[in-house]
Formats: C-alpha cells, structure tokens, sequence
C-alpha cells in the first residue's frame, strides 16, 4: 500500500476538489476535519460520490507518489473505492 501523508504541501496539491465527481463543499474544508479531499491518502468519502468522471491521474499528488491504480486511463476514483493501494485489493480485479 502507497504511504500518502496527509500534509499541507499534499492538501494544497490535491485535485479532489476540481474533480467532477467530488463530493464535498469547500466550506467544509475549513472545519477541523479539513481532509474532505486527498482520497488516495486517507480513503473513501464519507458523503456519496455520483461517478461522474475521474481526475485522480491528472493530480499532482497522483504523480508525485508514482500511483498507478484506474490503469492506463487513470480512473482511479479513490473517494468511491478507497485509498492508494487498497482499490483492488481482494476484488480479483487487476489495475
């Protein structure tokens, strides 16, 4: 499993939040739990996510941490299946 930190520099490069798909509101960001982006850190979203389409390989953090999940079209959707590294675990599915 990738070991994505949940640091300032990784939120402020984070593209969750330009996402189509995204599920939160800026608003919330402000709040203590100001991780309601970053999925590939720290996991699924807590509210329902509409699929729309996927962003995650055009984000920096994506690059930075060499992620390869979503395959060559880089729909990893980690706010609907989790965090860096557990998306296909135990689902026969291959990357």
């Amino acid at each position: 499993m990738k070991d994505i930190h949940i640091s300032l520099n990784n939120v402020a490069h984070c593209a969750c939040s330009r996402c189509p798909s995204f599920p939160g509101r800026v608003h919330e960001l402000i709040h203590m739990d100001m991780v309601t982006k970053l999925f590939c850190g720290h996991g699924k979203a807590r509210s329902e996510v509409a699929q729309k389409n996927c962003i995650c390989g055009e984000c920096p953090v994506y690059d930075a941490h060499e992620l390869t999940e979503g395959g060559s079209g880089k729909q990893a959707f980690y706010c609907i299946y989790g965090m860096a590294g557990e998306k296909y675990e135990g689902t026969g599915a291959n990357p």
